[in-house]
């Protein structure tokens, strides 16, 4: 896809879908971010794959939709810096002890799996193998939970 997409959660958007505007889409600026209500449908990606070079601006209603539609479209999760340094955080400090709690936090905006996700994923691709490597396709496909994973890598490293 060679559109460039923003996603944006806007619970009271007023936009019209990209279905209503394929009437016009071809006399739209493709240098103009296009505003869009995103609901995700089938026939909204469908469409949005259609108009090569065009930048919209998709605005959904929260968190897990900017994630599926994330997901969906092909994009990178953008996690906030902060909510991953302190993730990180909590993971290699063991006298924190708030995992737990970071993973009721973050259960609504973005999911604690996703976060560990994208931790290992950056640090793999810095050449480096972080401990929680080890414990991702447990972790992904079942057997572990989530809030289990700072015991697991407290443990593990005992065991070195």
């Amino acid at each position: 896809m060679s559109n460039k997409i923003e996603i944006v959660i806007d619970r009271d958007s007023e936009f019209p879908s990209i279905l209503e505007l394929a009437s016009i889409m071809d006399e739209l600026d493709p240098a103009e971010p296009i505003d869009i209500n995103w609901k995700n449908t089938r026939d909204e990606v469908l469409a949005l794959r259609g108009y090569s070079g065009k930048h919209f601006k998709l605005h959904v209603n929260d968190f897990p939709a900017r994630d599926r539609t994330t997901n969906t479209l092909g994009l990178p999760l953008f996690i906030e810096p902060s909510v991953l340094e302190r993730a990180r955080m909590l993971l290699i400090d063991a006298k924190t002890n708030d995992w737990r709690n970071f993973c009721e936090e973050t259960s609504k905006t973005t999911p604690a799996k996703s976060i560990l996700l994208k931790l290992t994923a950056d640090s793999l691709r810095k050449g480096k193998t972080p401990a929680t490597a080890d414990i991702m396709g447990p972790l992904l496909f079942g057997g572990i939970a989530i809030v289990d994973v700072d015991v697991l890598l407290r443990l593990k490293s005992r065991s070195r």
